[in-house]
């Protein structure tokens, strides 16, 4: 299955989620791209729409091993597919480098978006939260999503996954409260190759969405 655009996905899994219609809901958008998705079931749903930024952190000269990833709060989480004794040797080993990559990652995020659509806690704290993305790799940005909300008290936490492997998604389902999905391919290859349409998903575009999907529910 492939999808022309991100308003298209996002759309889909609207479909799937209407019980939350005017409900005590928010939608959660985990990057720009999950932002384009979260914008049509923010319209859909009638809620509000908020980003979590986060940045993964990699190893120095190996952009695929990921170390972790870290949110616009400062809060650092571990990648969990990395067995504890070998992230306790990273850590050991890489400390120094990651303690530069944090800052240097919160600096990138500081000025990527304004601060109105940032994911704020007293907008969250006892609701849904339905969490958006384009698609999933490996998970990760959910293990950022998931510590983020654990220091918040939330009613339900709900996925809205358009596009990802199925051992990922299955893995989801066990920490989730609910996971919706459109797609699991037999062999999944990058989020961005199942969209038929690839935007540069600027900033401008992004803070748009942010600050008047409200004014756009359908």
């Amino acid at each position: 299955m492939y999808f022309h655009d991100r308003a298209e996905a996002g759309d889909l899994l609207a479909n799937q989620l209407t019980e939350y219609r005017y409900e005590n809901t928010v939608v959660l958008a985990l990057s720009p791209g999950g932002v384009l998705v979260g914008e049509q079931i923010a319209r859909r749903l009638h809620t509000t729409l908020l980003l979590l930024v986060t940045e993964r952190i990699s190893a120095p000269g190996d952009a695929s091993l990921v170390l972790g990833t870290i949110d616009q709060a400062g809060v650092y989480t571990t990648n969990s597919l990395i067995a504890a004794g070998q992230m306790e040797e990273y850590m050991e080993d890489m400390r120094g480098w990651i303690e530069e990559e944090k800052m240097h990652k919160l600096y990138e995020m500081a000025t990527a978006v304004n601060g109105d659509g940032l994911a704020d806690p007293d907008q969250i704290r006892d609701r849904n939260v339905i969490i958006a993305t384009d698609g999933v790799k490996n998970g990760l940005s959910f293990d950022a999503a998931r510590h983020f909300l654990n220091k918040i008290h939330v009613e339900k936490t709900i996925a809205a996954i358009p596009i990802g492997p199925g051992e990922v998604i299955e893995r989801l389902s066990h920490q989730l409260d609910e996971v919706h999905y459109l797609n699991i391919p037999n062999d999944f290859f990058t989020v961005s190759h199942y969209y038929t349409d690839e935007p540069d998903v600027s900033p401008e575009r992004v803070n748009d969405a942010l600050d008047n999907v409200v004014t756009r529910w359908l």
